[in-house]
């Protein structure tokens, strides 16, 4: 299988997203798979656009993360 170029902003959200909600959430909310999300992740597949922007509105209902860094 081909890999496209992986864009860092897509990649970044994602990991986000994840570690903040679970894998299987994240799914549910952007109405996925879980592997169709790894293929956005590792360039194997193309994020529509429409999904991304699921994805920011999911991003900016999370709480700040830097309040938990030490």
């Amino acid at each position: 299988m081909n890999r496209m170029p992986v864009s860092p902003l897509i990649s970044k959200a994602l990991e986000i997203a994840e570690e903040r909600l679970g894998m299987e959430t994240l799914a549910k909310r952007l109405h996925t798979t879980d592997s169709l999300i790894r293929a956005w992740r590792l360039g194997h597949a193309t994020m529509p656009e429409y999904k991304f922007l699921r994805l920011a509105d999911i991003l900016s209902e999370l709480e700040p993360g830097w309040s938990e860094k030490p």
